[in-house]
């Protein structure tokens, strides 16, 4: 049976179930499956109560090519009625370096799909089942576990909406004949015939013979994508309690128990250290990657301070923990001194802002200090060998000492900050308040809080 826009509506996996968002993003290149996913659109609008419908393209800048395709978008946008927002991304040269070329613009592309996207709106895109094909080979042969091997969802959460791909049920065959028989025009991108790009060399030198061979390979492949969907619910699960049971509530978040992932056998561990990463948003370990963690971070010397990448993220080790901890050190600009005059307004305000957080002002505050208009605060960080004697201790102690007594990590210690009230040490972070700067029981004072 031929495509037809109506099939985005009666397909389980279709649009129907988004007829009440509050707007649809139809995401189009320009190509041949996108210029079909916005004529599909267009004829739904025409025909039932559908979402209000906008465009966006975005205009990667990586061919000739590339403001003709911007500009025969936002006209065939303009000959339907429909807005158009065209936005033009620069692709990010580590992220290329590191990933290659399709990576970084996809990184781009799904930037903007994110800032553009309001609350309640669905941002369709037009991947078909081909290019599901395509991308569980790919990953396959990339060596992807369960996860990767769930390919591209129909749909799933983006930015403040979600995003929708209602044409993976259809070829792409069925969609040139659409195309043909609508009298569509659309944008043949050079890139897309060049085999030096791995999903290429697959559509054009492998698939071709591997569809000989097994005519249905797309309904095979959408077979083994519901099935790895499902068992990975079910791993999701199996980690859920693993977690909830090595952890308890004031852990929860950024740091695990080694001895109790020790406990658990290699195939659950790692299953949870896979969830427990996607839960804070962190990209998956590869299999390398988590035999390597095993040996540098649970079996490795007690004295070691083993470290792992992980994009903005990297895993450390600390006081029998693994803690997930941001990777990129502070700038200059804001680990340089900061320093101001207490004014009248601040003081009333009940808040100072600094480059990397703030001093707020509370009644009862467990780690605050007294200022008073005309006082020289300065925020600076540690230089070496201060001393200091904290609220409520008979003896002055080094910060170094201190630090090691509290358990700080190592690589914390130097970004933590010293508040000098009037040339004199009155506070670290929110770990201590230097004697004779202490507040009386109960009156306000003056706390740090971290930016987070």
């Amino acid at each position: 049976m031929s495509f037809s826009h109506h099939q985005l509506l009666t397909h389980p996996n279709g649009l129907k179930t988004h007829l009440q968002a509050q707007g649809w993003v139809v995401a189009v290149s320009g190509g041949l499956d996108s210029m079909c996913l916005l004529h599909c659109v267009v004829q739904l609008a025409q025909n039932c109560q559908c979402p209000w419908v906008r465009v966006l393209h975005v205009h990667h800048g990586l061919h000739l090519q590339a403001d003709q395709w911007q500009q025969e978008v936002e006209a065939q946008c303009q000959r339907y009625g429909i807005t158009c927002i065209s936005q033009k991304v620069q692709i990010n040269p580590s992220v290329e370096r590191e990933k290659g070329l399709e990576a970084a613009a996809r990184d781009a592309r799904y930037h903007v799909f994110e800032q553009q996207l309001q609350a309640g709106e669905v941002l369709l895109l037009a991947q078909h089942a081909d290019d599901q094909t395509e991308t569980l080979f790919l990953r396959l042969l990339r060596g992807a576990g369960v996860a990767g091997l769930r390919a591209m969802p129909w749909q799933r959460p983006l930015g403040l909406g979600a995003l929708v791909r209602p044409l993976l049920n259809v070829s792409q065959s069925d969609l040139h004949d659409y195309a043909c028989q609508h009298q569509l025009t659309w944008c043949e991108d050079p890139s897309n015939e060049n085999a030096h790009f791995d999903r290429n060399y697959l559509r054009h030198k492998v698939m071709p013979s591997v569809r000989d061979r097994w005519p249905s390979l797309n309904q095979r492949v959408a077979t083994t994508v519901a099935v790895m969907g499902e068992t990975q619910l079910l791993l999701d699960e199996v980690a859920s309690n693993d977690l909830a049971s090595i952890v308890n509530e004031m852990q929860v978040g950024k740091c695990l128990p080694l001895d109790q992932l020790k406990a658990l056998g290699q195939a659950r561990r790692h299953n949870l250290l896979r969830y427990w990463l996607s839960q804070n948003d962190v990209q998956a370990l590869d299999y390398a990657a988590m035999q390597r963690l095993d040996k540098d971070f649970l079996y490795s010397e007690i004295d070691a301070q083993p470290y792992l990448q992980l994009g903005d993220w990297c895993l450390r080790r600390h006081q029998g923990h693994l803690h997930l901890v941001c990777a990129f050190k502070k700038q200059d600009s804001v680990l340089s001194p900061w320093v101001c005059v207490i004014q009248k307004h601040m003081l009333s305000g009940g808040a100072i802002a600094l480059p990397d957080g703030l001093l707020r002002c509370k009644k009862s505050q467990p780690i605050g200090i007294a200022l008073a208009q005309g006082d020289i605060l300065k925020r600076c960080y540690r230089a070496g060998g201060e001393r200091f004697k904290p609220s409520g201790r008979a003896h002055s102690q080094s910060l170094k000492k201190l630090l090691q007594e509290a358990k700080v990590p190592a690589w914390e210690r130097d970004t933590l900050p010293l508040f000098y009230v009037n040339g004199e040490l009155a506070m670290v972070a929110d770990l201590w308040v230097v004697s004779g700067f202490e507040t009386a029981m109960g009156s306000p004072a003056w706390g740090w809080q971290k930016a987070t």
